[in-house]
C-alpha cells in the first residue's frame, strides 16, 4: 500500500496544507547564495641612515553564507570571522660591522558560529526531509519530531551561539657581525625567535524548544504536541588553546675565493623549544649543523652537510642521531665546448642524504604504571587499590629516518625559456608503526609501536616557464607537473590469507574494498548465480561483486584494493598565462590533480533514506527498480543494505580534477598620468576571481569538498593597489 495517497501527494505539491504536508528546501532556507568580505591593507616603509623600516597592517573578514542569523537581540549566529594582522620590521645598523633586524607581527581572529557545531548543521541540511515538519508551526514554535530533532533553521537561529578569538604575537631578532677583522670573510650572527598563539571559547547556547501538529481523524482538528521546551542562554568559557616555541640560532659564515676556488662554509647551532597548554606536552630540540660549498672555475661544485639532531622525545640515553649529506654540481654552459649566445644557463646535479625526524608523542620510551584492579590483604581480608603496567615503553625508540636521492637538472635558454627537471628516490626507514601483529595476543597488555615500517617514494617533478616581451606586449607562460607514488615494504602487517588482500606492497591511505561488476536484475539471476554474496540480504536491485578467491562466496576475504590514495593526490599540475600590453593584463592560474580517490558517501546523496536520511533527486533519477533497470545506483530501501553500502568499486571515486584557480583582469595607471598627480608612485585596479570552475568526474559534489561541510565558494574580489 503506498505511504502516500494522491490527495497527500497533490497538498505536498501545492502547499494548501503545509502545516501537515510540508515542502522545505532545507538549503534554500539555510543557506545564502553568496556570502561578503573585506581584505583591506596598508603598509609603508622608509627612514635615514641608521635606520630603516617597513610597516604594515591588514584586515580580513567574511560574513558568511548561513541564513536566518538575525532573528536574536544582542547577538548574531553567523557563520562569520575576521582577522586584523599588524607587522613591523626594523633594519638598525649599530656600527659598520654590525646590523640588527626586529621583526614583531601580531594577529588578532575572531570566529562566530552558531551555538551548534557546523558539521551538525550541515549534517542536518543533509538528512532532514523536506516533507518532514515545516520551519515553524502556525504556533511561531520550531517544528521538529522524535525523529527529527535537528531543525536544520533551528541548529543555526536557535541555539545561542559561540565565539572564539585567537591571539598570536611572533616576535624575532637577527643580529649579524662581521668578523673580518679576526678572519677575512668571515661573519656570524645570533638569531632568537619566540611565538605566542593562545585561543579562547566564549559558548552562550541554549536548546530550542519542537513541536509537531498532529490531525485528529474523527474530528478533524489540529493538535500540537510539544517535544522539548525552550531552554535558556547557558554561559561558558574556557582556553582553547596555549602554544609558547622558543627558537635560539648561533651560527659563523666563511666565504672565501682565491683564485678559481670559491668556498663558502657554515656551522650552525639551533635550539627550539615547544610548549602547550596541558601536562607532558612540553618538547625541546636540539642541532648542530656543519655545512660546505665549494666551487672550482664557477663550473664544478661540491656540497657537504653534517648535522647532529637532538629531540626530548627519544630516551636520555639514545637522543642524538647523526644524519649527512653530499651533492655536486656540474655547470655545463660555462664549458667552453657549450659557449652559446642563446644558451644562457645549463647545469647538472645530483645530491644524497639522509634526514631525521622525531615528532611522537612524548613518554613513549617509559613503562607507565596506573590503576590496577583491587586486592585483599591482612588478617581481615581488606579491600585495597592495586597498580599495574598499562603501558610498556618502544624498546630502541629512534628517528625516522628519509634516505633522499635527487638528481636534476636547470636549463635557461633565449633570456626567456626556463626549465627544471628533478627525479627523486625516497627511502624512509624506522617509521613507527604498531607492534601488535608482531606479538601474541597472550602478552596480555597493548604492545607498543616500533620503528618498523619502511616506505619507498619514487617521483619526478618538472618547471617549465616562457617569458617574452613584444614592443609593448609582455606575457609569461607557465607550467608544473609533479609525480610521486609511494609503496608500503613494511608494517608489521597482521597475517592475511591471500596476496591481494594486504596493504604491505601497495600505496599509505588505499582504499580496499569490493569490486562490483553489475546489479542483480532478478530474484532469479541472484538463485541461480553460483557465487553467493554473505554480506547482508541480497535482492534485485543489489550490488553484484566479483569473487576474487574462487571459493564461490562473497565475504571479507574478497576486498581489494581500489582506486588511489585517498589523502593525497599522485600527481598535481598547474600552468598559469599573464600578458599585458600598455597597463591592461589578465592573469590566469589552472591547478589540477590526477590518480586520487574519495569515498562518495555524503548522506542522501549517495546514501539516502538509511539512518533516515532523505533522498537526492540525484540517486532517485539514477536508482536502479523494475522500471529503470538500467540504473546505476542501488534500489532504494529504507532498512539499509550491508551489502550495497560498504566500500566498493562504486563508491571509490576518481576524484581528479582541473579547476580555473583565479583568474584576474587588470589596469595599471600609466606612469606619466602618476607623476601629474605628485604623490602617487603606483595604481592598480583589478577584478579577481577564485574556483570559477572546475572539470571532474563526481556528479553534484565538488572533489575538495565530499561530505556533509562546507560548501566550496567562488569568490570574487574588485579592489585597488595604491602606493605613494
Amino acid at each position: 500500500m503506498p505511504r502516500y495517497s494522491a490527495a497527500e501527494l497533490d497538498a505536498f505539491k501545492n502547499q494548501t496544507n503545509p502545516l501537515f504536508y510540508p515542502n522545505v528546501d532545507w538549503v534554500d532556507e539555510t543557506l545564502r547564495g553568496a556570502s561578503y568580505g573585506d581584505n583591506i591593507t596598508f603598509s609603508a616603509r622608509g627612514g635615514g641612515k641608521f635606520v630603516t623600516y617597513y610597516t604594515m597592517l591588514n584586515f580580513l573578514d567574511n560574513r558568511g553564507i548561513l541564513q536566518p542569523t538575525g532573528d536574536n537581540d544582542g547577538y548574531s549566529t553567523q557563520l562569520k570571522y575576521s582577522k586584523l594582522n599588524v607587522r613591523t620590521n626594523l633594519d638598525i645598523t649599530a656600527s659598520p660591522t654590525t646590523t640588527v633586524q626586529l621583526n614583531l607581527l601580531g594577529n588578532f581572529s575572531e570566529h562566530n558560529r552558531p551555538g551548534t557545531g557546523v558539521g551538525d548543521i550541515f549534517t542536518a541540511i543533509y538528512q532532514v526531509p523536506a516533507g518532514a515538519f515545516p520551519i515553524k508551526t502556525e504556533r511561531g514554535i520550531w517544528g521538529g519530531t522524535t525523529t527529527y530533532k535537528n531543525n536544520p533553521v533551528a541548529n543555526i537561529s536557535g541555539k545561542g551561539y559561540a565565539r572564539s578569538q585567537t591571539r598570536a604575537l611572533f616576535a624575532d631578532m637577527h643580529l649579524k657581525q662581521d668578523l673580518a677583522v679576526l678572519l677575512p670573510g668571515l661573519t656570524g650572527g645570533i638569531k632568537v625567535a619566540l611565538d605566542n598563539t593562545a585561543s579562547y571559547w566564549d559558548s552562550n547556547t541554549k536548546n530550542f524548544g519542537y513541536e509537531s501538529a498532529v490531525l485528529d481523524l474523527e474530528t478533524g482538528e489540529k493538535e500540537f504536541k510539544t517535544h522539548a521546551n525552550e531552554g535558556t542562554l547557558s554561559y561558558s568559557k574556557s582556553v582553547g588553546s596555549v602554544t609558547t616555541h622558543f627558537n635560539f640560532e648561533a651560527y659563523a659564515n666563511l666565504a672565501r675565493q682565491w683564485g678559481k676556488h670559491d668556498l663558502k662554509a657554515t656551522f650552525m647551532y639551533s635550539m627550539d623549544k615547544i610548549k602547550s597548554k596541558g601536562r607532558n606536552t612540553g618538547r625541546a630540540f636540539m642541532d648542530v649543523i656543519g655545512q660546505a660549498h665549494y666551487a672550482y672555475n664557477n663550473r664544478y661544485l661540491v656540497d657537504l652537510s653534517l648535522s647532529g639532531s637532538a629531540s626530548s622525545i627519544l630516551d636520555p640515553d639514545d637522543r642524538w642521531g647523526i644524519f649527512p649529506a653530499i651533492g655536486a654540481g656540474w655547470i655545463l654552459s660555462e664549458e667552453s665546448f657549450l659557449k652559446n649566445d642563446w644558451l644562457n644557463f645549463l647545469k647538472l646535479r645530483a645530491s644524497y642524504g639522509i634526514s631525521g625526524r622525531a615528532d611522537y608523542d612524548v613518554n613513549l620510551f617509559q613503562n607507565i604504571y596506573g590503576g590496577g584492579g583491587s586486592y585483599f590483604f591482612k588478617n581481615t581480608p581488606t579491600s585495597m587499590n592495586g597498580m599495574k603496567l598499562t603501558q610498556l615503553g618502544v624498546e630502541g625508540l629512534t628517528y625516522e629516518k628519509s634516505h633522499k636521492l635527487n638528481v636534476g637538472v636547470d636549463f635557461k635558454a633565449w633570456d626567456k625559456l626556463s626549465l627544471a627537471i628533478d627525479a627523486f628516490y625516497d627511502h624512509r626507514t624506522d617509521i613507527l608503526v604498531s607492534g601488535s601483529n608482531a606479538v601474541s595476543g597472550v602478552l596480555g597488555i597493548s604492545v607498543p609501536k616500533a620503528n618498523d615500517g619502511i616506505v619507498d617514494n619514487k617521483g619526478v617533478e618538472i618547471a617549465l616557464n616562457w617569458d617574452d616581451k613584444i614592443s609593448n606586449f609582455t606575457y609569461h607562460i607557465g607550467g608544473q607537473f609533479s609525480f610521486v607514488r609511494n609503496k608500503i615494504i613494511k608494517q608489521n602487517e597482521e597475517y592475511r590469507p591471500y596476496d591481494y588482500l594486504k596493504r604491505t606492497g601497495g600505496s599509505l591511505n588505499q582504499f580496499f574494498g569490493y569490486e562490483v561488476v553489475g546489479i542483480y536484475q532478478s530474484q532469479e539471476e541472484i538463485d541461480n548465480r553460483e557465487v553467493k554474496q554473505y554480506l547482508g540480504d541480497v535482492r534485485p536491485g543489489d550490488l553484484m561483486f566479483k569473487d576474487q578467491n574462487g571459493d564461490n562466496r562473497i565475504d571479507n576475504y574478497d576486498q581489494v584494493a581500489l582506486g588511489y590514495n585517498s589523502t593525497c593526490p599522485e600527481i598535481y599540475y598547474s600552468f598559469d598565462l599573464e600578458a599585458e600590453y600598455k597597463g591592461w593584463g589578465v592573469y590566469a592560474l589552472f591547478q589540477g590533480t590526477g590518480n586520487y580517490s574519495k569515498l562518495l558517501d555524503t548522506r542522501s546523496i549517495y546514501r539516502p533514506i538509511v539512518g533516515n536520511n532523505t533522498i537526492s533527486t540525484y540517486y532517485y533519477e539514477n536508482r536502479w527498480s523494475e522500471t529503470n533497470p538500467n540504473g546505476t545506483l542501488p534500489r532504494l530501501t529504507y532498512s539499509g543494505s550491508d551489502n550495497n553500502y560498504n566500500n566498493n568499486s562504486l563508491w571509490i571515486a576518481d576524484a581528479s580534477f582541473l579547476k580555473l584557480r583565479t583568474l584576474e583582469m587588470y589596469y595599471k595607471l600609466p606612469e606619466k598620468l602618476l607623476k601629474k598627480t605628485g604623490f602617487l608612485g603606483g595604481a592598480k585596479i583589478f577584478a579577481r576571481a577564485h574556483d570559477l570552475f572546475c572539470i571532474d568526474g563526481i556528479d553534484i559534489r565538488d572533489p575538495e569538498a565530499i561530505g556533509a561541510s562546507h560548501p566550496t565558494m567562488t569568490q570574487y574580489a574588485f579592489g585597488f593597489n595604491l602606493s605613494f
